[in-house]
């Protein structure tokens, strides 16, 4: 059994310095990070774990000794001498495909998975060395495309907590706790004391189990200290969704906390993380990760229609059948890019995981907002060290990446169907530098709309901190020169909606899409153009548009009202079209985002015009807002 808190004898810190992945950490940074271990010492021919046992929680740290990993009725064998063990279980998090047998007698470290991402948040060095040696033990082990894997390293607490975070004072009530929680819509607190030191943390299943239940007793003592949670379990921002889920289980709670360089950044809940667990296990996902070539990922693509289908039946609202179509996009981009590594790999003998890059979904992937007929915008971004020669390969691999997503069935770049669309392979550095052109005084482009796009971008591939570097830039940007969004801000205001002042749609008058609409660039651009760009202004990292709505409602930036008639907008516009893709798709004609409205019955006609005029309401609030700055 393993202790909470356990402090690591110096003789063993000693030992571990000499292994490369602690090389630059210091004894006290090592010491205080792994808090969680057991010793153990096995003999010759005995199993530091089996195939098929389940994860252990953590990884094993060899000492001294050799350990040998096999396979049964394998050829395959890894010799482990002075390194890590279980390096590819820590990645998936599910059962043990080899076994660990000692080749002499070893001394092991075994450390907690927490204690590992401490590690990995602490410092960059180990981090980049443990994704380097777990893609090398991928490979040594089966021979495989390793990167593909590494994704899951993404679905981390830091992607699903809610932040910032909301606290109380010590010494306030209950009744005080409940009204800011009403206030903020919210379902915990942060209980500190009057130096901001965490104390605990209150959440509503505490007031209903704990204060509600003796109610006639506690009036005379409603301090939210006598009913938090005084040990509320925590987790680094990298730590893994699905154990994060199974730590809240273990330990009977609904709430756990995010803390970052010791400070809370957040806060996780078994709601939230389940939310995000049924939309990315959709049988659907599962069945295109089992598929081989792109002419099955065509016919994957070609059937998504079907699963829209049964969701706009089944779904509330039709922004939940948006999450689950992106979690299906993002299944087949992810595995176009693995098809695509492996043929590239093949003809040119180029490997993309021995290198650091980011793959990047941006706008709609990124919000998890697809339809059922996306335009590809995507983008990478390569680390600065990276040669010529390198990226001049990954220009190519980005340029076939691209046909095969068209082939498979999606809009190419620069098609007219959306407002703005990218795709680019660039060095970080460069990266920067298009930003802050995009963002000076003299740039009148139209380019300038990427700027506020790049807001929703999200790491698809490779290493998410260099998207996440990006980010934080385009923020920073923003904050120190906001008259970048005003101009842009201009830019959306000078589309004009498709419904006249006195209530009649106004229809394209001539071309393929003559007495049509576009539902996206032409009316749901409209909302989320807004809430993104005064998203930036109020220094709010929510993606999705709905999430951000409610967060600038939070913040007071937007009031209720408005609130409110945005997301029925919002839910309005993609319902409409969403039935409308799907009754394209039915009738074996083109997917586009373009609808007759006098094809609607009267009562959607009237109900779509009410979303559309709210968009022209919602533009002036958002103008007059930022021309406040």
């Amino acid at each position: 059994m393993i202790e909470d808190t356990q402090s690591l004898p110096d003789s063993i810190v000693e030992k571990i310095k000499k292994q490369h992945l602690f090389e630059c950490l210091t004894a006290d940074e090592i010491k205080s990070s792994i808090t969680r271990f057991e010793e153990i010492h096995i003999l010759t021919g005995e199993l530091a774990f089996r195939k098929g046992e389940r994860y252990h929680k953590g990884i094993y740290f060899l000492l001294n000794g050799e350990i040998m990993l096999t396979r049964p009725n394998s050829k395959i064998e890894v010799s482990c001498c002075s390194c890590p063990v279980g390096l590819s279980t820590f990645l998936g998090k599910t059962m043990y495909t080899m076994n660990a047998v000692a080749k002499s007698d070893c001394d092991l470290l075994f450390v907690h998975e927490l204690c590992i991402y401490r590690l990995m948040e602490l410092s960059d060095d180990f981090r980049s060395k443990l994704i380097k040696d777990i893609q090398l033990r991928l490979t040594q082990l089966d021979n495989c495309s390793s990167a593909f894997l590494m994704q899951s390293v993404n679905q981390t607490v830091s992607g699903v907590m809610s932040s910032p975070v909301i606290s109380i004072q010590t010494g306030k009530s209950v009744v005080e706790a409940a009204n800011v929680m009403a206030e903020h819509k919210i379902s915990s607190l942060l209980v500190v004391n009057r130096k901001q030191i965490v104390k605990g943390l209150l959440t509503v299943t505490n007031l209903t189990r704990n204060f509600l239940t003796n109610l006639n007793n506690n009036m005379n003592r409603q301090e939210v200290e006598n009913y938090m949670d005084i040990e509320p379990v925590t987790f680094p921002p990298e730590f893994p969704v699905v154990e994060a889920l199974n730590e809240l289980q273990i330990a009977g709670k609904t709430h756990g906390i995010v803390m970052q360089n010791g400070r809370p950044s957040g806060i996780v809940s078994i709601h939230n993380i389940s939310l995000m667990l049924f939309e990315n296990s959709h049988l659907y996902c599962a069945h295109i990760d089992n598929l081989n070539t792109f002419d099955e990922l065509k016919t994957a693509f070609s059937q998504i229609f079907r699963v829209a289908r049964t969701l706009a039946t089944s779904s509330r609202v039709s922004r939940e059948a948006l999450t689950a179509l992106s979690s299906i996009h993002k299944a087949i981009h992810s595995k176009a890019f693995q098809l695509t590594s492996d043929e590239f790999k093949k003809e040119k003998g180029f490997k993309l995981s021995d290198h650091s890059y980011c793959y990047m979904l941006l706008g709609a992937g990124a919000r998890g907002e697809m339809d059922l007929r996306p335009q590809i915008n995507n983008a990478f971004i390569l680390s600065d060290d990276m040669s010529e020669e390198v990226e001049n390969m990954f220009h190519e691999f980005a340029s076939r990446y691209h046909e095969n997503l068209v082939d498979i069935g999606y809009y190419p770049h620069n098609s007219n169907d959306d407002v703005m669309t990218i795709n680019i392979v660039l060095k970080h550095s460069k990266w920067i530098s298009v930003i802050d052109s995009w963002a000076s005084k003299s740039n009148k482009s139209d380019d300038r709309y990427a700027f506020a796009m790049l807001l929703d971008l999200a790491a698809l591939e490779g290493d998410i901190m260099l998207a996440w570097s990006l980010r934080n830039h385009i923020l920073k940007k923003a904050a120190d020169r906001p008259a970048i969004l005003t101009s842009l801000i201009k830019q959306s205001a000078a589309i004009k909606i498709p419904v006249s002042q006195f209530g009649s749609f106004i229809v394209d008058k001539d071309g393929d899409h003559a007495g049509m609409i576009n539902l996206k660039t032409q009316s749901l651009s409209y909302i989320i153009n807004i809430t993104r760009l005064l998203s930036i202004y109020a220094g709010i990292t929510d993606m999705g548009t709905i999430e951000r709505i409610e967060h600038l409602e939070r913040k007071k930036i937007i009031p209720q009202e408005i609130a409110s008639q945005a997301i029925t907008a919002f839910d309005t516009i993609t319902e409409t079209l969403i039935n409308e893709q799907i009754n394209q798709s039915i009738n074996n004609q083109k997917v586009t985002s373009c609808i007759n409205p006098y094809s609607l019955s009267l009562f959607y006609q009237e109900k779509l015009k009410r979303a559309l005029q709210f968009a022209t309401i919602y533009t002036s609030y958002g103008v007059k807002i930022l021309n406040e700055i």
